[in-house]
């Protein structure tokens, strides 16, 4: 199946690009998702930390924050942001 990946702010600058598609395997996870893509551009181990609610990322799937047990399906797109801060 395939999963289309969008990059915000200072994550699409990590990845080299602002999207990409992923042939994935069916009932893969966030989780599985964000391993693949630390594979595919490494630098991406140093900005997502944890895969947990602690994480130093933001996901959406299809528009809708999700956490990283959410199961994918065929077609989704996935859009990781960096956590916001600021006073």
């Amino acid at each position: 199946m395939k999963i289309r990946v969008r990059y915000f702010a200072r994550f699409r600058s990590v990845a080299g690009v602002s999207e990409e598609e992923y042939e994935v395997p069916e009932g893969i996870k966030v989780k599985d998702l964000i391993d693949l893509i630390q594979k595919k551009h490494p630098k991406f181990k140093e900005e997502i930390f944890e895969q947990n609610e602690d994480a130093d990322v933001n996901v959406s799937r299809n528009g809708k924050y999700v956490d990283f047990g959410e199961k994918l399906e065929d077609g989704d797109i996935v859009a990781l942001f960096p956590p916001v801060s600021g006073g």
